[in-house]
């Protein structure tokens, strides 16, 4: 237990992100599996866009805890030599003295099992829909792709050029019709439609948005209080 209500300062670019966090402290919006001790009346959060901070960084008028979500201008200075309390799924926070960043490094998530593996973390929270669209969208694409591949024959390399001229719809099209007709497109419209999921899954706007909302859960739940309390 907090012994005297104590000012957090966040800074953010994200909005989502910054009230998320407002939400968890501000409602006690604890999991089943933990209850956070009187966070919801000890901390006060004061919210700052990036260029606020840099201001008043400058200025030299600041005193207290400081939070930074995401990239903020001189974090990277400051991520080399952070307490690192989590790391999972390149999602990570930590601090050095009074100041804590949450951040993210997409590249841990470049093969498309650990992103599934992520993502099933990421769904047992309460997200905003939005969040959900890049599982959402591969759910799409994979529905399209047979479950058995066809022989090739000799009309296969027509259709790879028709392919290459189609977007992510046409394709979808296509293989449809090769299941239909029994043509040996299938093989060959497999790959383009397993292509196509691999860009969506590579969405790293919608990635790193995903894992910062991740972090600022975990955040919440396994550091807020022992960062607050040091």
């Amino acid at each position: 237990m907090f012994e005297t209500k104590k000012t957090l300062i966040v800074v953010y670019k994200d909005e989502l992100l910054m009230n998320q966090l407002r939400k968890m402290v501000e409602t006690h919006d604890d999991s089943e599996q933990r209850i956070v001790d009187t966070k919801a009346v000890s901390i006060n959060i004061v919210s700052w866009k990036e260029k606020v901070w840099l201001g008043n960084e400058k200025a030299g008028n600041i005193q207290g805890k400081i939070l930074f979500l995401g990239e903020i201008k001189g974090t990277d200075n400051l991520i080399p030599v952070l307490d690192i309390k989590f790391d999972e799924y390149g999602v990570r926070f930590g601090w050095a003295g009074n100041r804590a960043v949450v951040y993210v490094d997409p590249k841990v998530l470049t093969a498309r099992k650990d992103y599934d593996a992520f993502l099933e973390k990421l769904f047992a929270l309460r997200i905003p829909d939005l969040l959900k669209a890049t599982k959402e969208s591969i759910s799409v694409v994979e529905s399209e792709s047979p479950v058995e591949d066809a022989p090739e024959h000799s009309d296969s390399e027509a259709i790879e050029a028709d392919e290459k001229n189609h977007k992510k719809a046409d394709i979808f099209k296509g293989v449809k019709k090769a299941i239909s007709t029994g043509t040996d497109v299938i093989g060959k419209a497999r790959t383009q439609v397993t292509s196509k999921s691999e860009e969506v899954f590579r969405n790293k706007s919608l990635m790193k948005r995903q894992m910062l909302f991740y972090g600022v859960v975990s955040f919440y739940n396994d550091g807020l209080e022992k960062f607050m309390n040091m």
